[in-house]
């Protein structure tokens, strides 16, 4: 019996229908050039306002960042994880060298970003970081999956 994890290939289609709005989103919540709030109040498990600490607290926020953050994770989440409509032993295979090239990859970046990021620069580096490993890996395998059936 073959156990799969990947979510089914119509997830990947999703996923990149999703990736761009919320990117768009995401980056324009990052420089402040959407003026665009939607404020709802929403449990928090710690809030920390220049050291006031509340714990296990209801928070008023605007959370257009949130679901910038939420949908482009889940969105690169369905492109990494779904199944090509040809897996085989190969796509297997290229898709543990991607995984391990991405993890590699990122623990560099983020071992130069911890070295010379510093104040809210690192703030942001930290942000764009969580997604680097998904995006990293979404890349080097689409282009090894690009290059295997070419030839």
């Amino acid at each position: 019996m073959k156990d799969s994890y990947l979510l089914p290939h119509i997830f990947k289609k999703i996923g990149l229908c999703m990736v761009v709005p919320f990117l768009a989103l995401g980056i324009s919540c990052m420089t402040d050039t959407i003026d665009l709030c939607l404020s709802a109040r929403l449990p928090a498990i710690i809030v920390d306002i220049i050291s006031d600490i509340e714990w296990f607290t209801m928070y008023d926020d605007c959370i257009i960042d949130e679901i910038a953050m939420l949908g482009l994770l889940i969105s690169l989440i369905f492109i990494a994880l779904s199944r090509e409509r040809d897996e085989d032993e190969m796509t297997l295979a290229i898709r543990m060298k991607s995984f391990v090239w991405s993890a590699w990859g990122t623990f560099i970046v983020m071992t130069i970003g911890i070295l010379f990021f510093f104040g809210m620069a690192f703030v942001h580096f930290m942000i764009i970081a969580m997604y680097l490993y998904l995006a990293l890996y979404c890349i080097k395998f689409n282009f090894a999956m690009y290059k295997e059936r070419k030839v």
